[in-house]
């Protein structure tokens, strides 16, 4: 049993593709015009720290279940966000008849309300 390969696994480890995690995410929110893309990369960034709630949670010495009562938490309000962000993109579209985020400002600010 002492020759298992989660022995090699560390923190760093997990932060490391946490990281990775965050970035992918946030390159996503930045350079996609479309709405859904946006709200996907955000589940990217919510992800990641949730890894890095469970990464810290794991590897402390006394046991404790705040990183994993976080962990939940954070995911009912992830799931809640995507809910309502496709709800909002469902009407966007409804109304100006796409979900490209620079063409529905552009369109938004021809109305003169902004």
């Amino acid at each position: 049993m002492g020759n298992n390969i989660f022995y090699c696994v560390t923190s760093y480890n997990y932060q490391i593709v946490s990281l990775i995690l965050f970035f992918i995410g946030l390159l996503g929110v930045i350079l996609s015009r479309n709405l859904i893309k946006v709200l996907i990369s955000l589940e990217f960034i919510m992800n990641a720290v949730n890894l890095l709630f469970i990464s810290f949670a794991s590897y402390k010495s006394e046991p404790s279940y705040l990183g994993y009562t976080l962990v939940i938490f954070t995911t009912g309000i992830s799931a809640l966000v995507l809910a309502v962000g496709i709800y909002f993109a469902y009407l966007l579209n409804k109304k100006f008849g796409t979900i490209d985020v620079v063409k529905i400002y552009d369109k938004y600010k021809e109305t003169g309300k902004c």
